[in-house]
C-alpha cells in the first residue's frame, strides 16, 4: 500500500467524521456507554471477589490442647503440626493470652473473680481454605490435641455461598459484555447503513472492497479510541 493511498484513507476518515459529526457523536456515546456499563460491573466484580477472598482467608483452625501437656511437649507438638501438608501458619496461644483476648471482647467486669477456663491452643491457617476440613481431620489425630474447631458446617455453607455468588457475578458480567458488543456492532451497522449511498457511489466508480472498508475501519478505530478514553475517564473518577 502506497503512502499516498494511506494519506487518502486518513483524510477521508477524518473528513467523514466531521461531515457526519452527529452520527460520530452518537457512535462515541454508544461505545462510551457500553464500556462504562461493562467497566462498572467489572470493577464491582473484581472488588467483590477481593472481599470474598479476604473472607476465605479469615478461616482458621483452633486446636485446643490437653491441660496435662508441659512446655516441651507443646513445643514438640507445634513442630509436628507445622509440617502437616497444607498448613500455612501456626501460632501458639497460651491460656493466659486467650483469657485476655476474651476479656477484651466481653469486658473484664464479667470475668472478674472467675478462674481461667480456657486451655492452651494453636491457631492454624491453611494454604487453601477449601481444605480446612481435611487439615483439621489430620490435626485431631495427634496426641495431646483435646479438640479441634473450625466452624464445621458453617464454613462449608460459607464456601458454597461464595461459589454461587462468583458464578452469578461472572455470568452477569458475561451478559453485560454481550450487550456491550451488541450495542457497538449495531452502532457500526447503523453508521454503514446511513452512508450506504456513499458506499454505492464508490463501488459504482470501481472502488475495491478494501478501498471502501479502510476509511470505515480507521473511523471505527478513532471512534472506539475516543469512546473508550471517555469510559476510562469516567470510571477513573
Amino acid at each position: 500500500m502506497r503512502l499516498r493511498t494511506i494519506k487518502y484513507f486518513f483524510r477521508e476518515s477524518f473528513t467523514s467524521l466531521v461531515r457526519n459529526r452527529w452520527m460520530s457523536l452518537a457512535s462515541i456515546g454508544a461505545v462510551a456507554a457500553a464500556l462504562i456499563i461493562l467497566g462498572s460491573f467489572l470493577l464491582i466484580s473484581v472488588n467483590f471477589d477481593y472481599i470474598l477472598k479476604d473472607v476465605e482467608s479469615q478461616v482458621e483452625i483452633t486446636a485446643y490442647l490437653e491441660d496435662s501437656l508441659d512446655q516441651d511437649e507443646i513445643s514438640r507438638l507445634g513442630k509436628d503440626l507445622a509440617v502437616i501438608n497444607g498448613i500455612k501458619e501456626i501460632k501458639f496461644i497460651s491460656k493466659e493470652a486467650a483469657i485476655e483476648e476474651f476479656k477484651e471482647q466481653v469486658g473484664k467486669e464479667l470475668l472478674e473473680g472467675i478462674e481461667n477456663p480456657l486451655p492452651d491452643s494453636f491457631r492454624i491457617k491453611v494454604n487453601d481454605p477449601h481444605e480446612v476440613a481435611l487439615v483439621a481431620g489430620k490435626i485431631e489425630k495427634y496426641w495431646g490435641i483435646e479438640e479441634v474447631k473450625y466452624g464445621k458446617g458453617i464454613v462449608e455453607k460459607l464456601f458454597n455461598i461464595i461459589h454461587w455468588v462468583r458464578v452469578i457475578g461472572w455470568t452477569i458480567m458475561a451478559v453485560f459484555a454481550a450487550v456491550s458488543i451488541f450495542i457497538i456492532s449495531n452502532t457500526i451497522r447503523l453508521t454503514v447503513f446511513a452512508r450506504r449511498r456513499e458506499i454505492n457511489i464508490m463501488k459504482y466508480i470501481g472502488a475495491t472492497d478494501w478501498f471502501v472498508r479502510w476509511p470505515f475501519l480507521i473511523e471505527g478505530m478513532v471512534l472506539g479510541l475516543i469512546g473508550s478514553s471517555l469510559a476510562i475517564g469516567v470510571l477513573g473518577i
